[in-house]
C-alpha cells in the first residue's frame, strides 16, 4: 500500500504546482492523473502566461498585479522552460483598439509598476505604423491605424514544464501514478484516511492518506466525492493549420477588426497554431470537437485573416479542453479562483480559472489548508 501525507488528484498546471506548494510546505505528496501529465486542458492550451495588459480595459489592477507576479513566479522558477513573446494586435480608429486606448495602457501600467514596487521583466509595449504591420501580415486595411507590440511568456513544451514541476515537488517514479483514476475516499470518523484507485489494468489500490487535493479541473465535478459541484460546460480548443505563419510575433485578430472576441495565431513546427476558439457545452463529460466546430472556427479566422488562406488550410491537430463556467450553460468562462473544503476533513478542492496564475492559487491554497506543515516547514 502507498502511503503519502498528500494525494493531488490531477496533473495539470493546477495539480503540478499544487503538489510543489505542499513539498514546499514540508509535505509529501502523490499525483494520480487518470491520463499522462498535461494530456487535458493544460497540455491542449495556447501556452501563453500573460501579463493581464488586457485587465487594464477595466481597470482590473488586481488581476493585472497578479498577472505580472505570477509571471515573475515562472521567469524565477523555470527560466529555461518558459521564453518572451511577441504580440501583435491591429489597431483600428474609430474602435476602442485603438492606438490612443494603447497610449492610455502603457501609461496606466507605468504608473502601477512604480506604485506596486514590481519590477518590469519584460520589454514595454510599442505601437507599430499602420504600414508596417500591414506588410507583415494579411490583415484588413479599413480604418487599420497601426498595432500594438507587447510581450508575454509562452511555455512551447508544456509536458516537460509539468515534469519538471512535479520532479521538483517529488512527485515522480513511484509519487506519481498516470493513466490512473481516482475512486473512492477512504474515510474515518468523519476524517479523510486513504484514497482508492484504478490504475489502466484494472487492478485496484488503496493509498492510506490524511489528506487529498483535487486539482483536477473540469473532472472535478465527476469525482465521486467532489467537494463543491463545478461545472465545466464550455468547450475550448486550439487547432494546428497546415500553413506557415507569415511572421514572427504572435498576432491577436478578431472578426470584426478591432471589436469583439480575440484570436491568437502563431508560428509552430512550420505551421499555424491558431486559439482559443470557445462553445457552451452543458453536460458534456468529455472535450469532443466535431467537425461542424472546426468548420465554425476556420471561418471565423478565414474572415479575420482574409488574405491568409486559411479556409483551404489542412488541419494538424485539434487541442480540446473544458474550462469552468459560471452556471453549468457554458455561456460564460469563470473568472473566480476556488479553495473549498467541505465535505470529510482533509478533502479539499483547489479550481483556478487561469493557467497564468495557478502557481499562485496553489500557494494560498497551501497556506491555507496546511497552516501547521508550513510553519514547521519554514
Amino acid at each position: 500500500m502507498h502511503q503519502s501525507d498528500v494525494v493531488i488528484v490531477g496533473a495539470g498546471m493546477q495539480g503540478a504546482t499544487m503538489a510543489l506548494a505542499a513539498a514546499r510546505a514540508g509535505l509529501r505528496p502523490l499525483v494520480v492523473e487518470r491520463g499522462k501529465v498535461g494530456s487535458g486542458a493544460t497540455g491542449n492550451s495556447y501556452g501563453i502566461i500573460h501579463g493581464g495588459l488586457r485587465y487594464l480595459q477595466s481597470l482590473s489592477v488586481g488581476r493585472w498585479r497578479r498577472s505580472r507576479q505570477a509571471q515573475a513566479w515562472f521567469l524565477d522558477n523555470y527560466p529555461d522552460h518558459v521564453r518572451p513573446l511577441a504580440c501583435a494586435m491591429p489597431l483600428y480608429r474609430h474602435t476602442l483598439r485603438s492606438p490612443m486606448a494603447f497610449r492610455a495602457a502603457s501609461a496606466i501600467e507605468s504608473c502601477l509598476y512604480r506604485g506596486t514596487g514590481l519590477s518590469r521583466r519584460l520589454p514595454r509595449l510599442q505601437l507599430l505604423g499602420a504600414e508596417e504591420i500591414a506588410r507583415a501580415y494579411p490583415l484588413p486595411r479599413r480604418d487599420l491605424a497601426g498595432a500594438a507590440l507587447w510581450h508575454d511568456l509562452v511555455a512551447d513544451d508544456m509536458e516537460t514544464l509539468l515534469r519538471k514541476i512535479l520532479a521538483d515537488a517529488g512527485a515522480s517514479g513511484a509519487a506519481l501514478m498516470e493513466d490512473t483514476e481516482a475512486g473512492e475516499l477512504i474515510v474515518a470518523d468523519n476524517r479523510v484516511v486513504g484514497l482508492n484507485v484504478t490504475h489502466a489494468d484494472g487492478s485496484m489500490e488503496e493509498i492510506a492518506t490524511p489528506r487529498v487535493a483535487i486539482c483536477a479541473g473540469s473532472w472535478s465535478s465527476r469525482w465521486p466525492q467532489e467537494p463543491q459541484a463545478a461545472t465545466a460546460a464550455t468547450l475550448a480548443f486550439n487547432l494546428v493549420l497546415e500553413i506557415p505563419f507569415p511572421g514572427d510575433a504572435a498576432l491577436a485578430v478578431s472578426e470584426t477588426p478591432g471589436k469583439g472576441r480575440s484570436y491568437f495565431l502563431r508560428p509552430l513546427e512550420g505551421g499555424t497554431f491558431a486559439g482559443t476558439y470557445y462553445r457552451p457545452a452543458p453536460g458534456a463529460r468529455e472535450p469532443n470537437v466535431t467537425p461542424a466546430d472546426i468548420a465554425a472556427f476556420l471561418e471565423v479566422l478565414d474572415r479575420a485573416l482574409p488574405g491568409y488562406g486559411i479556409a483551404e488550410a489542412g488541419v494538424r491537430a485539434v487541442m480540446p479542453g473544458l474550462l469552468p463556467d459560471t452556471d453549468g450553460t457554458g455561456r460564460t468562462l469563470s473568472a473566480a479562483d476556488t479553495i473549498s473544503t467541505p465535505g470529510p476533513a482533509g478533502l479539499s478542492q483547489v479550481l483556478g480559472s487561469k493557467l497564468t496564475t495557478a502557481p499562485l492559487l496553489s500557494m494560498d491554497a497551501a497556506r491555507r489548508l496546511w497552516p501547521q506543515e508550513a510553519r514547521r516547514a519554514a
